[in-house]
């Protein structure tokens, strides 16, 4: 059963608007996509934030607008950085039938055996993007990192597949790899070296002078 949010038109003449809008607890939002016009929106933070909970990510509500219902996925979601508040949100209609593509986080399961022997986990990919029909997107893809050493990497190929879902990225693209320490230590002696090496050098002919005007004095 779809997830409903029921929306209001948002009028875009009056500069205040938005003012207006947060007042009540309502951030701005657009709708556009298949069989609508681009349409200015005022949404229920509270009510928006349940159901964006509900469906997850790339997950369909069906978004109620003026009595007409239209099944949209979040496009694009803008949050206040200091205030953890949503600030906007794109709506995109989709067309349930027709497949579609979307970024689908990947989450690393496990600790790999590389950086139990001291190796540093580098992450190269967050998310990886999907094909799918807007019902049969996975939430997310998990991959265990636990059989890698140091030097061995974790690719695309690795990745759970489904028929429902096609990943749209070359198989030996890498998600995470785990690294040697000794290319951290490295660059820290370097740049102990070259902190060293500013310790060492000699002062200034105008700090030399200084000191020299002073012991006349």
């Amino acid at each position: 059963m779809a997830t409903n949010l029921t929306v209001e038109k948002r009028n875009t003449d009056k500069r205040s608007i938005l003012t207006e809008l947060r007042s009540k607890g309502h951030f701005p939002a657009n709708l556009y996509g298949y069989g609508t016009k681009a349409v200015a929106l005022s949404v229920d933070e509270p009510e928006f934030i349940k159901a964006y909970r509900e469906v997850g990510k790339n997950g369909v509500l069906k978004l109620k607008v003026d009595g007409k219902d239209y099944s949209v996925m979040v496009q694009d979601m803008q949050v206040h950085p200091l205030k953890n508040s949503v600030t906007h949100v794109d709506f995109l209609a989709i067309d349930l039938n027709k497949e579609t593509e979307a970024e689908v986080p990947v989450v690393l399961t496990g600790e790999s055996v590389g950086v139990k022997e001291g190796g540093v986990l580098q992450r190269v990919l967050a998310t990886v993007n999907v094909k799918a029909l807007p019902a049969d997107f996975p939430e997310q893809l998990e991959a265990s990192v636990e059989e890698l050493n140091i030097g061995d990497s974790l690719s695309v190929k690795d990745l759970p597949t489904g028929k429902k879902y096609e990943i749209l990225h070359e198989e030996d693209e890498v998600i995470a790899s785990v690294t040697p320490p000794k290319l951290q230590d490295e660059e820290t002696d370097e740049e102990t070296e070259e902190a060293d090496a500013e310790g060492d050098a000699p002062e200034s002919s105008e700090s030399v002078a200084d000191d020299s005007q002073e012991e006349e004095k």
